[in-house]
């Protein structure tokens, strides 16, 4: 199997890249810094009662709001989503450098689509389509 991972700066392009790839018959997997900060918390203890109201320790009147995670944690968890695809350490190094600013798509196919979704992502305005595997 071939990893493609496309690396845009803009939702828009991204949208499309993704509407694109699915029309294509391709599944993908889309990382940014709010959907793997929001991966990063899980498994942490649920902050919010059923009811959609905060619980509260008894002795503390407070609400115990949700931490948002670190950016340490992010950064660990992204790098995580992508040691999944098998990639190289200084590939993800690389890549976790650039998830502050960017949007990645992951798409996983066999070699003879590669090229394929390597044009549908650059078509779409991806700065970087790198092909792994």
């Amino acid at each position: 199997m071939t990893t493609i991972i496309g690396i845009f700066d803009n939702a828009r392009d991204l949208d499309k890249a993704v509407n694109k790839l699915a029309r294509a018959g391709f599944d993908e997997t889309v990382y940014d810094e709010s959907i793997v900060a929001e991966d990063a918390s899980k498994g942490e203890p649920i902050a919010f009662a059923l009811g959609h109201t905060p619980a509260a320790f008894w002795e503390n009147a407070k609400p115990i709001m949700p931490s948002k995670p670190d950016r340490g944690a992010v950064i660990r968890a992204f790098k995580a989503h992508l040691a999944d695809y098998n990639l190289p350490d200084n590939v993800i190094e690389g890549y976790a450098i650039t998830l502050h600013h960017s949007e990645f798509v992951l798409v996983k196919t066999d070699a003879s689509r590669a090229d394929h979704v390597g044009r549908i992502m650059t078509e779409c305005g991806a700065i970087r389509a790198d092909r792994h595997g």
